[in-house]
């Protein structure tokens, strides 16, 4: 599993950066990207995983990349079974060791801001770090609008990728 993390990100973790100039991987498993978002409270922060290429969302309470890797296996396992993608689990490889690179695309640091905006909106709106409802922000995200030239189409949402992944993988069978 490939993670490419954010500087800051990396800096929490005691993690020394490493570069990887390959490019991103178009098809599955595909690659991870990681940043903290800020839960709006003082020294309470989430790490958000954005997959590329199906711009799946993950967040994950806490701090620290070390103690939030084991998780994610999991998160993404409950996602994909969430929304009924549980036939391309195996094709993700969440259980492979994670290999932890710093960023190289802009374009989906962009995409990670733009969502870290979105999330701090909603984490604002919550009374309580408790509140707050870490599945429901991932399912509004996998609904989303993203921007690029993706599938020869200009616009698309993660449950169109996956879709076609699904109808993919049937028709290879």
């Amino acid at each position: 599993m490939k993670i490419r993390a954010t500087t800051k990100l990396l800096n929490i973790a005691g993690i020394k950066p490493i570069k990887d100039l390959s490019d991103p991987l178009e098809e599955l498993p595909g690659e991870w990207y990681a940043a903290s978002v800020s839960l709006l409270r003082q020294g309470k922060l989430a790490v958000h995983f954005l997959h590329y290429p199906t711009y799946i969302s993950i967040l994950i309470p806490g701090k620290s990349l070390n103690k939030i890797i084991p998780l994610l296996p999991v998160k993404v396992s409950a996602f994909l079974n969430r929304h009924g993608y549980e036939i391309l689990e195996p094709e993700f490889k969440l259980n492979s060791k994670p290999e932890i690179y710093t960023t190289n695309s802009r374009s989906m640091l962009g995409h990670l801001n733009q969502i870290r905006y979105n999330l701090e909106y909603h984490f604002a709106l919550a009374y309580t770090v408790n509140d707050i409802d870490y599945d429901w922000l991932e399912d509004i995200h996998f609904d989303y609008l993203f921007g690029g030239k993706n599938l020869g189409r200009r616009y698309i949402k993660p449950v169109e990728i996956l879709d076609k992944l699904v109808k993919n993988r049937i028709s290879n069978n």
